[in-house]
């Protein structure tokens, strides 16, 4: 009875649904993603070291955070720039068969510059202090779609091969969930999502309730969504048309089921984590199985979107650097209905 309760107006009308406002941008210099990948593997096998040194010039801690970390080559400081390492991974034929696939895939990325263009002028205009991250494209064989490190998004290609590589992303054994999302259209929003995520990483970590963890996953959604106004919400939270029509028709049932199961205040993120984790629904106790998957994501950023609405003096930077997660709650009035 209960159940039937909470999830009784799946496909009513939601009318607390609102738009999230446009945010104006700024001209700013094109943005060209470094492609690492390709200069990684024209260098000159006969001037290997210099070539290597060359690339750790231009990039900085990437290129120490991509052998060690990435590809957890061993480190030797006799071989500062793993130039030992580097010859034998430049000389796998498995890899080097990959960046062939991807550099056949992605001969330029273009249009990806474009959108992160448009992007980054918003991010200037509305942060004119801070400054703009770099992009860097990559290949890590499979194991990350995106990385952060001092102000620089990492973009792994080899997970965004979908058409080409659906079979060998099956085989090792990636869930449908995923395989879904891994191709070019999801490039520049998960870009974003890294950025904005690396932004608020200091208070992912010191607040642990339930309200904390669904506005930190909100703003990250909110700022993808500012800097690509023109990206449909599906792509920014990652659902089909069907999900986001879910959520949206019951957005009141939601709410209503963590008010009832008294989450908002809770501290122990071992028990509600289900309700912000990625997959093909929300697994948890009283959710119906047809549901959405990160139903406390999607919720949290329909917060912020009331809170804008009812604050419209609070800019996107202000937005992101509060942190009275209670103070965002108390004066969006969020009450779907």
């Amino acid at each position: 009875m209960i159940l039937f309760t909470l999830w009784s107006c799946n496909g009513c009308q939601n009318k607390s649904y609102i738009e999230q406002p446009m945010y104006e941008g700024t001209e700013i210099e094109p943005v060209s993603i470094l492609r690492f990948e390709k200069e990684l593997f024209e260098v000159n096998p006969d001037s290997l070291e210099g070539d290597l040194r060359n690339l750790q010039l231009k990039y900085g801690e990437f290129y120490y955070s991509y052998a060690a970390d990435i590809l957890a080559m061993p480190e030797n400081p006799n071989d500062s720039l793993f130039v030992n390492s580097m010859r034998m991974l430049l000389g796998y034929d498995p890899l080097v068969q990959l960046r062939n696939t991807v550099d056949s895939a992605y001969s330029d990325l273009a249009a990806e510059e474009k959108q992160l263009t448009q992007a980054m002028g918003i991010y200037k205009k509305q942060f004119p202090d801070e400054v703009s991250p770099k992009f860097i494209s990559f290949i890590s064989e499979f194991g990350y779609a995106n990385i952060t490190y001092n102000n620089m998004i990492g973009i792994g290609l080899d997970m965004y091969l979908n058409e080409r590589f659906r079979e060998f992303y099956i085989a090792l054994e990636f869930p449908e969930f995923m395989i879904r999302k891994l191709k070019r259209p999801y490039i520049v929003p998960y870009a974003i999502k890294a950025f904005a995520t690396m932004k608020l990483d200091e208070q992912n970590t010191r607040d642990k309730r339930f309200l904390a963890t669904m506005m930190v996953e909100g703003k990250i959604r909110y700022f993808t969504k500012a800097l690509l106004p023109e990206m449909h919400d599906t792509m920014i939270m990652g659902y089909t048309a069907e999900q986001l029509a879910w959520c949206r028709n019951n957005e009141p049932e939601i709410w209503k089921h963590f008010i009832e199961k008294e989450w908002i205040y809770k501290n122990e993120p071992s028990q509600f984590i289900r309700y912000f984790t990625d997959g093909p629904f929300t697994s948890a106790d009283g959710v119906p199985a047809e549901s959405s998957p990160m139903v406390g994501t999607y919720i949290g950023w329909q917060i912020l979107k009331h809170y804008i609405k009812n604050n419209p003096n609070v800019s996107l930077q202000d937005l992101m650097n509060e942190t009275d997660f209670d103070k965002i709650l108390k004066l969006s009035k969020y009450r779907p209905q």
